[in-house]
């Protein structure tokens, strides 16, 4: 009874053990060699069985164990919509299961209605592969050959469907592609570079077939040393030469991307480290303002002290440290921006417009570049005034220099709004799901946000010239399909500014900064961001934080790694002047369509032969 309990349990546990390994490849613990090693268990554990169900459940409940502790974050907010969403992600590992136990199962046979007993399913395996091991000397390398094509055909369908599902994952019902198994590559950046050919979501093919070789190659190596007769192993060499093709790819375009020609852009980043619950509490309006007027005087201030201290110790020439940016956070300025339809030029609220006007403009030649909330207006009585039902947007307002204030600004609106955060579909008609935001939340809902449409860059001038800005507000930078609809033949760097104060002092941010970073390696644009809580930093078009031309590391932390500080960075972003088009800009997830594509072949191929 003892010995049948076992059985029963350990693919239940494997699973479990599986889905804490995937969940420490991310920041939290940063353990991103896992990768290789947290589908060991669970495979065994899905190929044993026969039913799509079994298959389903398995992954499923790896899949919950995941997601509650990868997005743990979710507590501080809420904690029944971290429930909902452990819950609902799980559904992609169980289809991934449902797949993998049938189409993808290299253990699974043909049996008959009546032979349901796993033990005796587990013998009737056994001996097949007795029967393999001995076959004739002169077969042997014959047999290695065919052995060696089936592994790799079924480790390539594993992997494939993985890839194809999290796409999916990433698309369906507006999409949540946060932390994709290729996401784990964030600290190995050799492996993270093939992102310009396949994205991130391609990554993930390479870790689901070597495990799926290795598990299939380490039971054939079992199964014929008690036979006595070893056959090469031909699937592994193959595996192993894939992933060393990877490697050579990711250490070339590393050094090659260094190389390119580039327009410096400098840039100014000011984070305040304002708490959640003080951003939106009226009372604080004024503080906020004068936090982030502060915190760029000082800056400004430190830099031309800087640049004094250089000219009297200099022989030479001496480049002056003044940015062409300085950038401000998601929703940094609380007061909206507005706007009347048809009109020219926008409207700022008095406090705003004295701020800018006043204080920040008189402080350098630079754009200021900030989150700003955008709402339409009306002319009313000789008065501007909200538009009630008028479009609201989550914005980005570039501030340019030498012009107007209220014709000096551009902005960019929000496309890729997060559902029951930015917006609640059907709220009108089902008022219940407003009722369960609250509950949830333990906030009222403000009103739903309007989506933007365009996907033009901002042109902002720089001492070196014209740049072409790819804007993008809090989550869109986890969006590669979204971002490279911005792509264009011209200098460019991605500009993101966000809020993760909404999720405390948590791994949030360090596992959203995790995802923004392949944004800058599949366009091989740098992304600058500027963050409320952190990660505010500057990330090169290799994917790196450190400066390529001086080596310096280009965050805002303190003293102990720490990046829920306040502080400044003075830094660079070097946009390739040229412009080139990467693979992943021009055709997208064309890999992920490609593995969906074959993976709808092979079961259809299953389907044809029964």
């Amino acid at each position: 009874m003892s010995a049948r309990k076992k059985i029963v349990l350990w693919p239940f546990i494997a699973a479990i053990v599986s889905g804490v390994l995937l969940a420490m490849c991310f920041p939290g613990w940063n353990l991103s060699g896992l990768v290789w090693l947290w589908m060991l268990p669970l495979l065994p554990a899905v190929w044993r069985g026969q039913s799509k169900w079994y298959g389903f459940f398995i992954c499923y409940l790896s899949g919950v164990t995941f997601w509650l502790i990868n997005l743990k974050w979710l507590w501080t907010v809420s904690g029944l919509g971290a429930l909902v969403m452990a819950a609902f992600l799980a559904l992609y590992f169980g289809l991934w299961g449902a797949i993998a136990v049938s189409i993808g199962n290299p253990w699974r046979k043909k049996l008959s209605k009546n032979n349901d007993d796993p033990n005796e399913r587990e013998g009737i395996r056994e001996k097949i592969a007795n029967k393999q091991a001995a076959a004739k000397p002169g077969a042997n390398f014959g047999s290695a050959v065919g052995d060696s094509f089936r592994s790799l055909r079924f480790a390539f369908v594993n992997a494939a469907a993985w890839v194809g599902i999290e796409w999916l994952r990433g698309w369906l019902f507006t999409g949540f592609g946060w932390n994709g198994l290729g996401v784990a590559f964030h600290n190995t950046p050799v492996l993270a570079q093939a992102a310009d050919l396949v994205g991130v979501t391609g990554l993930a093919f390479m870790p689901v077939l070597m495990s799926a070789v290795l598990i299939q190659t380490g039971r054939r190596l079992g199964q014929e040393a008690m036979s006595g007769k070893l056959k090469a192993r031909l699937d592994f060499s193959v595996a192993a030469l894939l992933l060393a093709m990877h490697f050579c790819y990711g250490v070339w375009r590393a050094r090659d991307v260094n190389s390119w020609d580039t327009q410096r852009v400098r840039v100014l980043l000011v984070q305040e480290n304002i708490p959640q619950n003080l951003k939106w509490d009226e009372s604080e309006v004024v503080r906020i303002m004068d936090d982030y007027r502060e915190g760029t005087e000082l800056a400004i201030k430190a830099l031309d002290d800087s640049n004094k201290n250089s000219v009297e110790s200099a022989n030479g020439e001496v480049e002056l440290k003044h940015p062409d940016f300085v950038i401000w956070p998601e929703s940094a300025l609380p007061n909206p921006l507005l706007y009347v339809e048809g009109e020219e030029g926008y409207y700022f609220y008095g406090n705003v417009e004295h701020l800018l006007e006043n204080e920040i403009r008189p402080l350098g030649n630079f754009t200021l570049i900030a989150g700003m909330n955008e709402f339409e207006a009306e002319h009313v009585d000789e008065m501007i005034k909200w538009k009630e039902g008028g479009g609201q947007y989550n914005s980005i307002v570039a501030v340019k220099p030498g012009q107007p204030l209220a014709l000096s600004a551009e902005t960019y609106r929000k496309m890729h709004l997060v559902i029951f955060g930015e917006y609640i579909p059907l709220k009108d008609d089902l008022p219940v799901l407003t009722k369960l935001f609250k509950f949830s939340s333990g906030a009222d809902f403000a009103g739903n946000f309007s989506a933007g449409e365009s996907i033009d860059p901002l042109t902002l001038p720089t001492a070196e010239g014209d740049v072409q800005v790819i804007p993008n507000v809090c989550f869109e930078d986890t969006v590669g399909r979204l971002t490279r609809q911005f792509v264009r033949h011209e200098p460019q760097v991605i500009v993101n500014v966000t809020n993760d104060g909404w999720f405390k002092e948590s791994e949030a941010a360090a596992q959203h900064m995790a995802n923004a970073r392949f944004r800058a390696i599949e366009l091989r644009r740098p992304m600058i961001r500027s963050a409320n809580t952190g990660v505010s930093g500057i990330i090169s078009a290799a994917g790196s934080l450190v400066d390529p031309a001086t080596g310096d590391r280009q965050i805002i932390e303190d003293e102990h790694g720490n990046h829920f500080t306040r502080g400044n960075l003075y830094g660079h972003a070097y946009a390739p002047v040229d412009g080139p088009l990467t693979l992943y800009a021009v055709a997208g997830d064309w890999f992920s369509w490609l593995m969906l594509v074959s993976l709808a072949v092979a079961i259809v191929r299953r389907r044809i032969s029964g």
